[in-house]
């Protein structure tokens, strides 16, 4: 027997109650009656003390109880220790794919579950399933496999047997593998084709995608459609910062293979484009937001005081993909930060802001598309970040880095290593705790009621004496 909290044990100090009750046991003198009291002196108050226990099971009994109720406090249980019984462990798959992977790993699946393995969703909560769930209706899995693995780490303790039965393509991660303590066995199934096509729309034209486990490729399908060409107008005095940008839409447009003109904004009056960079420090005047277009994107350098700090620029604030950070020399302190926050830097300091006015939407920059100010007009990044600017209207903003179930792009070999600690033969204690609080009622009950009967008697004798 275990006590869950032992120090309810000071209540055995109330054993002191039933001693001194016992022990302190003064008896009353005795009054005789004689005919004549003339030759008598003065009577005496005659009294007796016995230091001596004289009820000594009624003495024991509630003593007895005073022990079982502080026995109580202490929340007493019982723990069965089982050394023999070797470890079990867990069986994972998505409940929407159990069907088809119990199909293909039977034998594997089989064998477990007799070695005492349990069979559990890998998904949130990783809930127990039941072999019968192949006919049920389920959902899709949410939560990528990047946030499942660190949810098992905290969950399982170290070496616990896991065999993982999923895929290993990119779709399903978000980041890079945790290193985990539990023992993981990761069992791929065998895809018998290998090769994925679906038609993805982007920008007003259809493209054929084409993908291998190490491959997805996208070919623009010529269907006639007359697709407008997008308009985009640079204002930039000095022209160092416009050669940047200008680079970064031509490779767009290379990209996507949709038609994109770049004037100058002093150019044509009548011109109305989709886009526009103001990269100057000048304030953009009425007479040039005319050209634009109503709903079009305007990109501006916001003013203020030059703060110069080196540190990242962190694409990946909203759902723009998962962009790596790059390096920013030199930011402007915003004068009054407003808009939603598009990049931020390294302290959390807004880098991009979009606010959406009555005719356009205004994207503030502050810092400078120049190699002195910021690594991002040289960084693999600057072209996709561009995109959303670009394409005025577009909603699929992560073209060409889509979560497409047909994505048959898998982990590289080198990404796929989950740095874990060695296995080891693991024997476990399995233990189970039964609690004895009802136990322990019933016996302070059955004592007491003894104790009151065996009290109620000796009270009728004593009446019975003095009458």
């Amino acid at each position: 027997m275990q006590l869950l909290y032992p120090i309810g044990l000071f209540a055995l100090a109330g054993l002191i109650i039933p001693v001194i009750v016992h022990l302190w046991n003064v008896k009353r003198g005795k009054t005789l009656k004689i005919g004549s009291i003339s030759l008598l002196g003065e009577s005496a108050k005659a009294s007796s003390k016995s230091w001596h226990i004289k009820d000594w099971l009624l003495f024991i009994l509630r003593c007895l109880l005073l022990i079982l109720i502080a026995i109580l406090l202490s929340q007493p249980y019982f723990k069965k220790v089982d050394g023999s019984k070797k470890q079990q462990g867990w069986v994972l798959l998505e409940k929407v794919q159990l069907k088809q992977i119990y199909h293909a790993q039977k034998q594997t699946i089989d064998s477990l579950m007799n070695l005492g393995f349990e069979l559990h969703g890998f998904n949130l909560g990783f809930p127990l399933i039941s072999l019968k769930d192949t006919v049920a209706s389920v959902e899709e899995q949410q939560l990528s496999y990047t946030a499942l693995f660190k949810q098992l780490n905290s969950q399982l303790p170290a070496h616990f047997p896991v065999y993982l039965f999923a895929d290993q393509q990119l779709r399903h991660f978000d980041g890079a593998l945790p290193s985990i303590a539990f023992d993981l066995k990761w069992k791929t199934p065998v895809s018998t084709d290998t090769l994925k096509r679906w038609t993805s729309q982007f920008a007003g034209k259809n493209y054929q995608a084409e993908s291998s486990p190490s491959l997805t490729s996208y070919t623009a399908i010529a269907d006639g459609t007359n697709i407008p060409q997008i308009e985009v107008l640079i204002y930039h005095p000095n022209g160092t910062d416009r050669k940047y940008v200008e680079a970064a839409i031509n490779a767009i447009a290379d990209f996507t293979k949709r038609k994109i003109v770049i004037k100058t904004w002093d150019g044509e009056a009548d011109l109305k484009a989709d886009v526009g960079f103001w990269l100057s420090d000048q304030t953009i005047g009425q007479k040039h937001l005319i050209k634009l277009k109503n709903g079009a994107n305007l990109f501006a350098y916001a003013k203020g005081k030059t703060r110069t700090t080196i540190t990242t620029i962190n694409l990946s604030t909203t759902a723009w993909g998962n962009y790596t950070n790059v390096d920013v020399y030199q930011s402007i302190i915003p004068i009054q930060p407003s808009g939603e926050v598009i990049w931020s830097d390294g302290f959390g300091r807004p880098i991009l802001s979009k606010t959406p006015n009555e005719n356009y939407q205004e994207y503030r920059f502050y810092s400078r598309f120049n190699a002195q100010w910021t690594d991002l007009v040289w960084s693999e990044q600057f072209v996709k970040a561009l995109m959303p600017m670009v394409y005025a209207h577009q909603e699929a903003i992560d073209f060409g880095f889509e979560d497409h179930p047909s994505d048959q792009r898998e982990l590289a070999q080198a990404q796929n290593q989950l740095i874990q600690l060695q296995s080891s033969s693991v024997v476990a204690k399995s233990s189970s705790t039964t609690s004895l609080d009802q136990l322990f009622w019933m016996l302070a009950f059955l004592v007491l009621i003894i104790e009151r009967i065996l009290s109620f008697r000796k009270q009728t004798k004593l009446d019975h004496v003095k009458s």
